[in-house]
């Protein structure tokens, strides 16, 4: 019984080591490390970065040719056509094309997916507004709905349920082909939108249903976007032109957005884009879309024609490593950590597995057999297995824990 206390608390120790001992390291030698910001020209046809240093802000395209703050404007009138605006530098017409401060809002979105929006717990109670209320403001609604193997509206005062209204919209759900329990819910459930389109619906069987509320009266349709794609998950986004639903990705990682009215799924030449651990970003104009996929060691951007989404240009960048991410798979094989950047949920993670701190673990090892040997003590099975794999994390408990080390102290206090 007491040596199993003692390798528990052997065990028990070198699993706190490895979240304390990275978090302090980290603590002392992270830095910040940045992509610089790219968004590709319309007029130049070439990307333009802003890189900020410690000798300021560039502005520069990727073959180091720098620019002015003005310049800058002018290169990317799209991102930056209320400077020109103020300025009186907007021009008539860009390639061909005629331009204003409305015409390029009308065109433009920006749409982002981080693996946190993926990695979450969501409360399964959303609001479903009145589509076509007549007011320029959405209203927001006395009740809540929520949905697994049936639809329920909740009323939010007396927290009691709406059984006809419920029962108004399972039965347009069933109409149109609904099989329970549902999967998950995606849309938008803040108020402050220019206009609404309801809610998207994942089935058992995985098909897509749309589903709103229009003059008090409920709307379902069955998208059929799962009958080409395995649906993964789906974020919502209202668009001043109203093009498009939102974006879904698929098992394959691969990106689509929801065309309006058709509901057809219409693909992204993307590499691939996984919602659990990038992130996406979409800055479209009435040009291009810039697409930039952020991923554990690069960040790739695409640049997509507004038309036909075909794909105009490619590349790809990376950033420096900070002093911690150089450091640490020299000291430890694998970093416990609680919680994740891409991630709300609190629980131990295994990251970063590394075999260069091996050679550290060798290193202490043969200094822990050289001490022992001097002062002729034995070196035990554990000792030497919790070193070799542990490394300095199972070093100290077994320095600390050690019979020699208590009896060592012990010797002190009596003297």
């Amino acid at each position: 019984m007491k040596k199993t206390i003692q390798f528990l608390l052997l065990f028990i120790s070198t699993g706190l080591l490895f979240w304390l001992l990275p978090w302090t390291v980290k603590l002392g030698t992270n830095e910040a490390s940045f992509y610089p910001f790219t968004y590709y020209s319309c007029i130049q046809k070439a990307f333009i970065q802003v890189k900020a240093d410690v000798d300021g802000v560039k502005y520069m395209d990727l073959a180091g040719q720098e620019y002015t703050m003005e310049q800058y404007d002018s290169l990317l009138p799209m991102l930056n056509y209320r400077q020109l605006l103020k300025d009186g530098r907007l021009p008539d017409s860009i390639n061909g094309r005629p331009v204003s401060g409305p015409i390029i809002q009308a065109q433009q979105f920006t749409f982002r997916f981080n693996a946190r929006d993926f990695n979450t717990k969501t409360i399964n109670l959303n609001p479903m507004f009145e589509s076509i209320s007549g007011r320029v403001s959405l209203e927001s609604p006395e009740d809540l709905f929520t949905i697994s193997k049936r639809i329920r509206f909740i009323d939010a005062e007396t927290n009691t349920e709406n059984r006809e209204k419920s029962e108004l919209f399972q039965a347009a759900l069933n109409k149109r082909g609904f099989h329970p329990p549902a999967q998950w819910v995606a849309g938008n459930p803040n108020a402050r939108k220019p206009y609404d389109e309801g809610w998207f619906i994942l089935d058992a069987q995985g098909q897509l249903f749309h589903m709103k509320m229009v003059n008090g009266k409920p709307f379902a349709s069955n998208t059929h976007a799962g009958d080409s794609l395995r649906i993964r998950t789906m974020k919502t986004i209202e668009t001043p032109n109203r093009r498009m639903y939102g974006f879904v990705t698929d098992n394959n990682n691969q990106v689509f957005y929801l065309s309006d009215i058709t509901y057809k799924p219409v693909h992204l030449p993307i590499e691939s884009f996984d919602p659990a651990s990038e992130q996406l970003i979409i800055m479209a104009n009435m040009f291009y879309w810039n697409v930039s996929v952020s991923r554990d060691k690069h960040r790739d951007h695409y640049v997509l024609d507004n038309q036909n989404l075909s794909l105009v240009a490619q590349h790809r960048e990376t950033r420096e490593q900070t002093r911690w991410e150089k450091l640490h798979p020299w000291i430890f094989p694998v970093v416990l950590e609680l919680t994740s950047g891409n991630s709300t949920f609190v629980y131990p993670r295994l990251i970063g597995w590394s075999g260069k701190a091996f050679i550290l673990h060798v290193v202490l090892f043969t200094g822990l057999l050289a001490v022992r040997r001097i002062r002729k003590q034995r070196i035990t099975v554990s000792e030497i297995c919790f070193t070799i794999f542990f490394g300095i994390c199972g070093l100290i408990p077994i320095l600390l824990l050690s019979p020699q080390h208590r009896k060592n102290r012990s010797i002190i206090y009596l003297q």
